[in-house]
């Protein structure tokens, strides 16, 4: 019995050894496998840490640098719209500067142009004021000439007269080979005759005539003028006061209108706007 109870514990002993055994073993490979699950998790959580942070890095940097744009980018459109509003702003300015120009270049010009018909109305008057001046101061120094005529015409050449006064009745000229009236005397003189003033005067004209060549026309007064036609070497100008007697120039070659006539002095006298016999008048 006790042999049995012996053989019993020792097989209970031996069963309860394995059982302490295989509880061992199994703490130990739990314990094996515990720490190779840990150091595998840990590898895992390091690789994932460690990958995890680059792609959290450049997904970062990448929104970063997106948000870096989008705020360049803003940033230059503000700009550029700064530009843009500065531009037209200028661009106001200077059109507005321009008008202002325009406007000051228009109204100097308009100044300008105001003064310029002011200063030439001035002159104008001021030409006229001394004009008049000169007028009445002529008037003032001008001697009032009255012809008397019971004293008559000195004569201005001595010569024969070769065509007479003839407003009634035609008469032929030689040179024209035709009849017509004639306003004066034809006296004939030698080409450089010095021809003498017939009274006291003021010269009042002297022009050029196609047929009675130079002409001097004077006011010897009481409304009387005379005139003198083909003249040369003329020593008297306009306005000037005469004597009787004063040269006024000499006896130039005939015009193609008196070259059948021969050189001669033309003379004309006039009463108001009606010719006058120079025969009734010369002594």
């Amino acid at each position: 019995m006790f042999e049995e109870k012996e053989s019993f514990w020792k097989k209970k002993g031996f069963y309860v050894s394995t059982c302490v055994l295989l509880v061992c073993v199994m703490a130990i490979g739990a314990i094996c496998y515990r720490k190779t699950n840990l150091s595998g998790n840990d590898d895992n959580m390091m690789a994932d840490i460690v990958t995890e942070t680059p792609n959290s890095l450049a997904d970062n940097t990448q929104n970063d640098t997106a948000s870096l744009e989008q705020k360049g980018t803003q940033e230059n459109v503000s700009e550029a719209n700064a530009n843009l509003t500065e531009k037209v702003t200028n661009q106001a300015a200077s059109q507005e500067q321009d008008a202002k120009s325009s406007t000051k270049a228009k109204d100097t010009n308009t100044d300008e142009t105001e003064k310029k018909k002011e200063k030439t109305k001035n002159s104008k008057s001021n030409a006229d004021k001394k004009k008049a001046m000169s007028s009445v101061t002529t008037s003032a120094n001008s001697k009032n000439y009255s012809f008397n005529e019971e004293k008559g015409l000195l004569w201005p050449v001595k010569g024969e007269v070769i065509m007479k006064y003839s407003m009634n009745n035609a008469i032929y000229f030689k040179t024209l080979a035709q009849y017509k009236c004639n306003p004066g005397i034809v006296i004939s003189a030698k080409t450089g005759t010095k021809v003498k003033a017939a009274a006291n005067c003021r010269v009042t004209k002297i022009a050029k005539d196609d047929e009675l060549g130079t002409v001097i026309t004077t006011d010897i007064g009481s409304g009387y003028t005379v005139l003198y036609g083909q003249m040369d070497n003329v020593s008297v100008n306009k306005g000037d006061e005469l004597k009787e007697g004063d040269v006024i120039g000499t006896v130039a070659r005939p015009t193609k209108y008196y070259t059948e006539e021969g050189s001669n002095l033309y003379l004309q006298v006039k009463e108001g706007k009606e010719t006058v016999d120079p025969l009734l008048l010369l002594r």
